[in-house]
């Protein structure tokens, strides 16, 4: 890749290419090289315009979003099923923890994006900061070749080289924390949705983290625009931290080892299996290909601060700012939205337990608590990440939250 590279700036009329000996001075090296028109491929504008030309006929939508603290994002757009667009607000999708937006549509058999879609629904899966195509850090080059030059490469190329969204090498963009995700990444994709659909406010549906960082920024800062709140597996309080903290402690090894360049693809997906089948599924509920699939695409290694936060959540039982002076678990009731409040009856990680103290303190007066088990009328008890990919989530989890997501009472 290195060699290909450097024919291709030397094409682009760049000077002598040069030993770089990391992949930090080689991101500095070509932005004092790059002339102005490749300066002009580098821009986010320009960047954001290929991303949205990936997009297919069947495919989703690619959106992009600016973060107030300069982060670009990336939103994956399903619109309505023909005849079925119905008077209703659109819906954001957001991943959890190790995830990106691929979870919500792994495969037609298990895909709420989808599934949503066809009745009717705007729907928009979002990646956050660090994930998927939005904005992340890369050890290597060969990893985000468009990233640093745009079209310019793929132009050299002719094509062999796709968009990867925006991936860079840039090391500002290796660490963040779950504040950042409440602070900035949530209101930029509630108000680039309600931008394109001329909407003043969606429906959020989040899995896990996804969840946690709408419920803190509503907690937080209660900006308007979600409407209505969903919630599967999410927590901001953690009754059995020593059961999680060996996770939490390899998933900060693994992403100390993908900074210093030391994790190789395949263990990388060694790595998430063994965590994903300790903790994260009920594994007689889940297909071998879902399984499968979320130990590809869908995965991302979470960032260093991130970890920091869950591993205090564990020790400490509630969910504070990296700061350690700010309670989350203590401003539920600040959280005013209409939600609903659900788990797996064998989730290990956010148990049933947490969903009643979510439950308990939320401000909100409309709130529902679900628990997705045969104890409560369900054909399986689902895991942490089965009650929305597990063998039943298509024909029972998802009418669930489309009848929620309508106002019908369950």
């Amino acid at each position: 890749m290195r060699s290909t590279l450097a024919v291709c700036c030397l094409s682009l009329g760049l000077t002598t290419f040069g030993a770089v000996a990391s992949a930090q001075n080689l991101g500095s090296f070509l932005e004092r090289a790059a002339k102005q028109a490749i300066q002009k491929e580098l821009s986010p504008e320009a960047v954001g315009q290929a991303v949205q030309r990936r997009a297919t006929a069947t495919g989703p939508e690619l959106h992009q979003a600016r973060t107030a603290d300069g982060w670009t994002l990336v939103a994956r757009r399903y619109r309505p099923a023909a005849g079925k667009a119905a008077a209703l607000p659109p819906v954001i999708l957001c991943h959890g923890l190790t995830y990106n937006a691929a979870f919500w549509d792994l495969d037609p058999s298990c895909s709420l994006a989808t599934y949503l879609a066809g009745q009717g629904f705007d729907v928009w899966a979002v990646d956050l900061r660090g994930s998927g195509l939005s904005e992340k850090w890369v050890y290597r080059l060969d990893d985000a070749p468009e990233a640093l030059i745009g079209g310019a490469l793929r132009r050299a190329t002719k094509g062999k080289l796709g968009s990867q969204g925006y991936q860079t090498v840039d090391p500002k963009a290796a660490n963040w924390t779950l504040d950042h995700h409440i602070a900035y990444d949530v209101p930029a994709f509630v108000q680039l949705v309600c931008a394109r659909t001329g909407e003043d406010q969606v429906s959020w549906v989040g899995h896990s983290m996804g969840g946690i960082v709408a419920l803190c920024h509503l907690s937080r800062y209660q900006n308007p625009g979600i409407g209505r709140l969903v919630t599967v597996g999410s927590q901001v309080t953690m009754e059995n931290g020593q059961l999680v903290l060996p996770f939490l402690e390899q998933m900060l090894l693994t992403r100390q080892r993908q900074m210093t360049g030391n994790l190789t693809a395949e263990e990388l997906v060694a790595q998430t299996k063994t965590s994903v089948n300790n903790l994260f599924f009920n594994v007689s509920h889940v297909d071998q290909k879902i399984y499968d699939a979320l130990t590809g695409p869908a995965t991302d290694v979470p960032a260093i601060g991130v970890m920091r936060q869950y591993m205090d959540l564990a020790s400490k039982g509630q969910l504070t700012d990296s700061k350690g002076q700010f309670s989350y678990a203590r401003a539920l009731g600040n959280m005013k939205v209409p939600i609903l409040i659900s788990c797996g009856a064998q989730d290990r990680f956010a148990p049933p337990t947490v969903q009643k103290y979510l439950y308990d303190h939320v401000g909100s007066t409309d709130k529902t608590l679900i628990v997705f088990g045969a104890q409560h009328g369900f054909a399986a008890d689902a895991g942490h990440d089965d009650a929305l990919v597990g063998r039943t989530s298509r024909a029972q989890v998802y009418p669930v939250i489309d009848r929620w997501l309508r106002g019908q009472r369950q």
